[in-house]
């Protein structure tokens, strides 16, 4: 039975490779979403601006191996979170024309979806070949 477990291993596997892969659309998504959005100062852990407008921090995939097997998908904070930027006719700018904009980097953005999408194949399709091998096996046995 053996084999058995090589296959729920690569099922496991491939999931686990598809899930982060969804997780980064995710993530790409959000960041082009806010991309004018107010940014959150760089020196600052605040989530409201003092009128009470919600400060965006982009985000990126980090992708890490399980021990097990398979992918692990984290989020963490671009560093920095913001760029300044002049202004001046923004609503949101300070009294020199200044204002804090998410720190996101459009090609770095399409880049990361193309990654992401290539993933998602790549491991729909190892699901879709290890469902072809375990119908072979079956016919085979049968």
């Amino acid at each position: 039975m053996q084999y058995a477990g090589d296959m729920t291993g690569i099922y496991s596997n491939a999931l686990s490779g598809a899930f982060a892969a969804a997780r980064r659309e995710e993530v790409v998504a959000s960041n082009v979403a806010n991309l004018r959005s107010r940014g959150a100062p760089r020196d600052s852990d605040a989530t409201t601006a003092a009128d009470g407008t919600p400060l965006f921090r982009p985000g990126q995939v980090v992708e890490t191996s399980n021990a097990s097997g398979g992918v692990r998908a984290s989020v963490v904070a671009v560093d920095p979170t913001s760029i300044q930027q002049f202004e001046p006719d923004a609503p949101d700018a300070n009294a020199a024309g200044v204002v804090d904009r998410p720190n996101v980097d459009l090609g770095q953005q399409q880049a990361n979806q193309i990654v992401a999408q290539r993933s998602y194949e790549a491991n729909l399709k190892v699901i879709q070949t290890a469902e072809e091998l375990d119908k072979a096996l079956l016919d085979i046995k049968s």
